[in-house]
């Protein structure tokens, strides 16, 4: 069965979250409704596959700490992040909590941008990922991976120069924030996308 464009979403922002985007940008106005957006997309998707909300939270669950595990032992994440981790998936529903809206604002931007340097347009992009990477989109494409992840985080990056310029967060924030964009720009780049 082909993935739908709310099964790619959920498993690429799966992905955000386990990157840390999603404590990358500070919380703005619109989390509730992003979280209403998300309760509803949940409730889609759970429709979809024909059975509860409930039980599409437990399946992410369920899947979220064999690849919180797969993460640490390839040495991607520490053992102390890992377990801080294990604790927000026990705690934590699809839509719930501040990170879970920041890494579906992260991870948006991230693949906006993506498109942007790819040339193509949001269907055109959900056209061509499943069953590939964003890596191997623009590789086809002749253009670097190194050049993609910069473009995925250049719109983080201007907004927080402008953030420190403004005093509004200090330049070591914003390195430690720009720090784990690049990490997560360059798991995401990388990630394969279900078919």
């Amino acid at each position: 069965m082909r993935p739908n464009r709310y099964t790619i979403g959920a498993l690429a922002a799966t992905a955000a979250v386990l990157a840390g985007a999603g404590a990358a940008l500070a919380a703005s106005p619109g989390t509730a409704e992003r979280s209403s957006r998300c309760d509803a997309r949940a409730a889609r998707i759970a429709e979809r596959r024909g059975i509860t909300v409930e039980q599409l939270t437990a399946d992410v669950k369920a899947r979220l700490p064999a690849r919180i595990d797969a993460a640490e032992k390839a040495g991607r994440i520490s053992t102390e992040r890992a377990a801080k981790l294990r604790e927000r998936v026990t705690e934590g529903s699809l839509c719930s909590g501040r990170h879970g809206a920041q890494a579906r604002v992260a991870l948006h931007g991230m693949l906006h941008a993506a498109a942007r340097f790819l040339g193509l347009d949001r269907e055109e992009l959900r056209e061509q990922l499943p069953g590939t990477s964003l890596a191997a989109l623009a590789e086809k494409q002749g253009k670097s991976v190194s050049a993609l992840e910069a473009a995925m985080i250049a719109p983080a990056r201007q907004r927080l120069a402008k953030a420190v310029a403004d005093g509004k967060i200090t330049q070591a924030r914003a390195d430690a924030v720009l720090e784990r964009l690049e990490d997560a720009a360059h798991r995401l780049a990388g990630h394969l996308f279900p078919k």
